[in-house]
């Protein structure tokens, strides 16, 4: 899409009347997204490889159903196909607000924990959703997604203090990820694809990387990236899935995937983004601490919230 044009973009897509494109440039996708207008409303449009059409298309499916199931998320008003310029595309209702990311640090702790407690429900909600998926076939893909990585991972310069270790005990505890139950998960659940609007929750964005997985893998980018930012809000986002009482397994469950997503975050930081690999070491430092180098459970941001 290197050769895409805005021109070509407008004239090539018969649902837009605004000739405005405004680049959106934050975040990691690859691609094209654009804040404009369609019939008199603020939209956003975003431009995909052709390839991808398939999975878009499942997106767009399950963002329809989320939103029968009352989760605040963007309302799709176009999904369409352009094989001569090799893209397809989608317009989606644009969320009014701030991510999380910026807006959380000027609430005051009780609406943190009230937007995170929301965003939980919301979050329950899309895993009632029913899909058919074979939990032996997942955990099958999961050891070996695994073992793949780690073998990339012992070929990096720059490793972890202890990851032996660490690789071990995901080895050790890997089965019981199969405790938790499959859903069609957003894979990208925290405080920065989360809008907040006049200090409240409004509702969740970008599903560019939904797909199937364990429910509790959801919890990741939680305590990787929206615990250093606000732990009232991540605190609420737990206890609003879980409308307050959290059962023990999901402490022991989350432990072994917060090991496991070490390895992965070292791997993508090093092959994708090097410029930001300071700021993966710094959060998986901050990882290794929470749950004392997975002597622990319960993370200690979550369990001195508790005091």
């Amino acid at each position: 899409m290197k050769n895409l044009t805005k021109e070509k973009i407008i004239s090539r897509i018969p649902e837009l009347t605004d000739e405005t494109l405004i680049p959106i440039t934050k975040g990691y996708s690859h691609d094209l997204k654009y804040a404009t207008h369609w019939k008199g409303q603020h939209v956003l449009l975003r431009i995909y490889e052709l390839a991808l059409s398939e999975r878009v298309q499942e997106k767009v499916a399950k963002m329809r159903a989320f939103r029968e199931r009352g989760v605040r998320c963007q309302e799709v008003y176009a999904f369409g196909v352009i094989p001569e310029e090799n893209f397809c595309y989608t317009i989606f209702s644009f969320l009014e607000g701030e991510d999380g990311e910026v807006a959380l640090p000027s609430l005051t702790e009780a609406e943190q924990y009230r937007a995170g407690y929301e965003a939980g429900v919301d979050l329950l909600k899309m895993h009632e959703l029913p899909i058919v998926a074979s939990k032996s076939e997942h955990i099958a893909f999961v050891t070996t997604k695994f073992e793949k990585a780690v073998k990339r991972y012992l070929k990096l310069e720059t490793r972890l203090s202890h990851d032996q270790e660490i690789i071990d005990y995901v080895r050790r505890n890997l089965p019981l990820i199969g405790e938790s139950k499959l859903v069609f998960a957003h894979h990208d659940y925290h405080a920065g694809n989360l809008i907040i609007q006049h200090g409240k929750y409004a509702g969740v964005i970008d599903f560019n990387r939904c797909g199937v997985n364990t429910a509790y893998s959801e919890f990741d980018k939680l305590e990787l990236f929206s615990s250093r930012l606000s732990i009232p809000f991540s605190k609420g986002m737990i206890q609003g899935y879980f409308s307050g009482e959290v059962p023990e397994l999901f402490w022991k469950i989350r432990s072994v995937h917060m090991a496991q997503i070490l390895i992965y975050h070292m791997n993508w930081a090093t092959d994708f983004f090097p410029q930001d690999l300071s700021l993966a070491e710094e959060a998986i430092e901050y990882v290794l601490e929470t749950y004392d180098s997975f002597h622990r459970m319960v993370p200690k941001w979550y369990e001195e919230s508790q005091a």
